[in-house]
């Protein structure tokens, strides 16, 4: 990173003061909670191998106190998705600060295509980076499954409980829905916890960190089948998969076809078993 642009962040006004200049006390309706401390930003950042010399890709930066860390971390220019247009003039000191670096995107992160913003950037390499907002978190994470082309991986900050739906093993009580279609697509795990009181206004739940890399080898299988079925087996996740399976055809054959015990429930079985059961379904009960 050029030495001027650290001096000139460095010289920035804090983020209280920039959040008290431009009037940006948080919404929330919008899920808002800011990091005013860039001494956890910077170790936030400084958890991803994939920042120095790379394009990040930046959802909800409000502020910028998390747009700072990424820079002063080497990022060579940074894509800033946000919502609410009451940042963007405050992200612009924050880009004359960094030569112009920083790129403004005023628009719902639920809304835009991230394959346009690669093209529209001329993206070789990227990654997400992102303290989401707990209202739109897991939406936005399940519709950047699987991995556009392009993203190496994704370090973003979910709601504690949230985070450990993710990471979720076979058999655990937090595995489910969430712990399925992330984990077939996805490798992820939880690299940092952050208690409540690190944020302002500071809410009811403690946060963690997830870093999201896609697996080596891209599966082939029909997400909306697996959503479908997923959704249907953990809807009534006490009952054994011989009774919930019925929706789908006759329930005895599909696991002696796939050699699943059909005495299992929806949390004992496993990704592997997932995959080919939505393969199967896909294909003869459509």
């Amino acid at each position: 990173m050029d030495l001027k642009i650290i001096q000139n962040i460095d010289n920035l006004p804090s983020i209280s003061q920039t959040i008290k200049e431009y009037n940006l006390s948080a919404k929330k309706n919008m899920s808002q909670n800011y990091i005013l401390d860039l001494n956890l930003t910077n170790k936030i950042t400084n958890l991803s191998d994939g920042i120095k010399n790379n394009t990040i890709i930046e959802i909800g930066p409000g502020p910028g106190s998390l747009t700072r860390s990424i820079f002063l971390n080497g990022a060579e220019k940074v894509i800033a998705i946000e919502k609410d247009k009451r940042f963007v003039e405050a992200l612009k000191i924050l880009n004359i600060a960094t030569n112009n670096r920083l790129f403004i995107e005023n628009e719902d992160a639920l809304k835009i295509d991230l394959e346009y913003i690669i093209k529209k950037y001329n993206i070789d390499n990227a990654e997400i980076i992102a303290n989401l907002p707990y209202s739109v978190a897991t939406k936005l994470l399940l519709n950047w499954m699987p991995f556009p082309n392009n993203i190496t991986q994704m370090t973003l900050m979910f709601q504690k409980e949230v985070a450990e739906r993710i990471t979720a093993k076979p058999g655990s009580k937090k595995y489910g829905r969430l712990s399925i279609l992330i984990g077939l697509m996805a490798n992820a795990k939880i690299i940092m916890n952050i208690p409540a009181t690190s944020f302002k206004p500071i809410p009811k739940v403690d946060s963690a960190i997830v870093q999201i890399k896609p697996k080596a080898e891209k599966l082939m299988f029909n997400k909306n089948k697996l959503e479908e079925i997923t959704r249907i087996l953990f809807n009534q996740r006490r009952k054994q998969i011989k009774s919930t399976l019925a929706k789908f055809g006759e329930p005895l054959k599909i696991c002696e076809i796939l050699n699943i015990a059909p005495t299992l429930r929806p949390e004992q079985v496993t990704l592997e078993q997932y995959k080919e059961l939505t393969i199967l379904i896909a294909k003869n009960y459509p």
